[in-house]
């Protein structure tokens, strides 16, 4: 009996899955629904990274995404392969870290850390990608760090500068928190995060 679900339906199910940390449903999956990019991601979270590089290689017509993901297995290999593009980075890194820490896998993320000099010599704004990593991870100390190496490199950057304030909430210094997210909106006047949290502050 031919199955009613389409190649559409499987790949939902496949990301549900993923996000579940069902990875096997995942792979079987994407497997099922003949996404290698799919398959590969699977490959990478459970640290088979040869067979995840084996996938993307065959892929006839490689996308940016494709491209990026091999160098994220070649950077945490500590091989230097192709170079990243500012846009590889800015799409796709955060996101990709992200699942790594779901997944657990520090191994991985320590040295996608290690290149973060590296990386930013294609993407400058990896410092405050990997601050609000670690932000969101609860390590405030080690993105405290990268927030004000994000600063020096670009000070007028609301975005940095409410993240700062988000991680000085975070420690209930109320005062220098509006002191960031006002120095955000003195940078960009309508930087909306800012002006909805000093109005929820004041």
């Amino acid at each position: 009996m031919k199955s009613s679900f389409s190649s559409l339906d499987k790949i939902e199910f496949a990301k549900s899955a993923l996000r579940e940390k069902k990875l096997h449903d995942a792979y079987n999956g994407f497997e099922s629904a003949v996404c290698l990019y799919g398959c590969a991601y699977c490959k990478l979270l459970n640290g088979e990274l040869n067979e995840a590089k084996n996938l993307l290689e065959s892929l006839e017509n490689s996308s940016s995404f494709v491209n990026w993901l091999l160098i994220l297995i070649e950077i945490i290999e500590g091989k230097k392969g192709k170079m990243p593009t500012y846009f590889q980075i800015r799409n796709f890194y955060e996101q990709d870290v992200e699942m790594l820490f779901f997944y657990e896998r520090y191994d991985f993320i320590s040295k996608i850390f290690q290149k973060t000099s590296y990386l930013a010599n294609f993407n400058m704004e990896v410092y405050k990608y990997n601050a609000r990593l670690l932000l969101n991870q609860g390590y405030l100390a080690d993105s405290e760090i990268l927030i004000k190496k994000s600063l020096d490199i670009c000070f007028k950057d609301p975005e940095t500068h409410y993240m700062y304030g988000e991680l000085l909430l975070k420690r209930n210094d109320i005062e220098k928190a509006k002191q960031e997210f006002q120095k955000a909106i003195r940078v960009n006047g309508t930087y909306y995060p800012s002006l909805i949290k000093l109005k929820e502050l004041t």
